[in-house]
């Protein structure tokens, strides 16, 4: 063997290069042989036995024969190194004591293995400001171990354990990144760490900081609106005070010349044509019917707030595909029918508030009902149906 070392690469895309050859496992249909060879590289420097081998073959298959299907399984993960050189099988793969290992003699550049060093560095002191060797670190991590093998039992835990240690990393290189200025730097790793854990609402926030600290108004906007989007569509819930803080941060324009009447109500007024109710952010639906509270404990108006809830037509559980594609049509339903004067926004994955001003609560129970009714005569095949509930909205008090 020459002096080229093998590299193996198991953070995301689970990988093989020799010299200028490359085998992975997204080029290759045998999902139970990576799995085999992977079980082995991870654990190289030990014998795993064939019972083991086998038990790892049979979750998911069945055989009539598995000492030979191993056997059979063993010949395939050989002839799959013997792609990047010639008796790379034999060498590498060894048979002892009734069972395989990986020879621990060979050389070989494991990122799983430099990922653990580079994170033992960064435990000492004197690396605690060291930005360099956290980016060294995170730059290992290109995605959680063994992407493609996420569903096997024994990659859960190890996975757990990666990711864990790559959260961890980061979380102690955001100060230092802030310290020194480095936002674009860390605006990178944000994203990265959100193209691997899309719902990790804590790494949204400190990608809202740094690019507020870039003065990227709108970035952070975008930012907040796809996150919020995401959280409501996979979970049902709202983003957080501190997610809510930073988007409305973002929002406040700095302009340090003096503004005209003229430019003030055109900047405020509503652009466009203006038909049926105004659809806007909960944040700013919130922050309305604060105003409204406030405002009705001068004027005494009547003002009702109604809850639309989507529910099922069956015992059988609705499929989240189904439930957005109702609050679409419902949204764009409601938008129509109602007044210019009432606002909607979405508080969850399957629900709606309205708020209905100058009707009392018999107006805005039969406002209701009449939209819904309408909704499902032009769904009439819908598996959901819409469940309301008004209350009036209470004035404001110090209390």
């Amino acid at each position: 063997m020459n002096h080229t070392v093998l590299q193996v690469r198991m953070l995301g895309k689970f990988s093989l290069t020799y010299g200028d050859k490359q085998i992975s496992c997204d080029n290759n249909r045998s999902r139970q042989i990576w799995n085999i060879l992977a079980y082995l590289i991870y654990n190289r420097g030990k014998v795993v036995s064939s019972d083991d081998l086998m038990a790892l073959m049979w979750n998911s298959e069945k055989s009539d024969n598995p000492p030979g299907a191993l056997r059979t399984a063993m010949h395939r993960v050989r002839s799959l190194l013997e792609s990047l050189m010639p008796e790379f099988g034999r060498k590498l793969l060894l048979y002892k004591s009734g069972g395989y290992m990986w020879d621990p003699e060979i050389e070989v550049f494991l990122d799983i293995e430099e990922f653990e060093k580079q994170i033992a560095l960064l435990k000492s002191e004197e690396a605690a400001d060291d930005i360099e060797a956290y980016i060294a670190a995170l730059n290992l991590y290109e995605g959680d171990f063994l992407t493609m093998q996420s569903s096997d039992a024994w990659v859960v835990p190890v996975q757990a354990y990666y990711h864990n240690l790559y959260e961890s990393a980061i979380e102690k290189a955001m100060p230092a990144l802030q310290k020194t200025g480095r936002h674009t730097e860390a605006v990178i790793i944000c994203r990265k760490a959100l193209a691997i854990d899309q719902y990790s609402e804590p790494m949204y926030q400190h990608l809202m900081r740094f690019l507020l600290a870039m003065d990227k108004r709108q970035d952070v906007v975008t930012v907040y609106e796809d996150m919020s989007k995401l959280l409501l569509a996979t979970f049902g819930v709202m983003p957080d005070q501190e997610s809510r803080a930073l988007y409305r941060e973002a929002l406040q324009t700095v302009n340090s010349r003096v503004i005209s009447p003229e430019w003030m109500m055109e900047q405020l007024n509503e652009s466009g044509e203006i038909k049926g109710a105004l659809i806007c952010d909960y944040d700013f639906f919130r922050m309305l019917y604060q105003a409204q509270a406030r405002m009705i404990v001068r004027t005494g108006d009547a003002i009702h707030i109604a809850l639309l809830s989507l529910k099922s037509r069956s015992t059988k559980e609705v499929s989240q595909k189904s439930i957005a594609l109702a609050m679409d049509n419902l949204e764009a339903h409601m938008s129509q029918s109602l007044r210019k004067g009432d606002v909607i926004t979405r508080c969850s994955a399957s629900q709606f508030i309205i708020m209905l001003p100058q009707a009392n609560y018999e107006n805005s129970c039969m406002v209701c009902r009449r939209f819904i009714s309408s909704f499902e005569r032009k769904y009439p095949h819908s598996p959901i149906y819409v469940e309301f509930y008004v209350k009036s909205l209470l004035p404001a008090t110090n209390s």
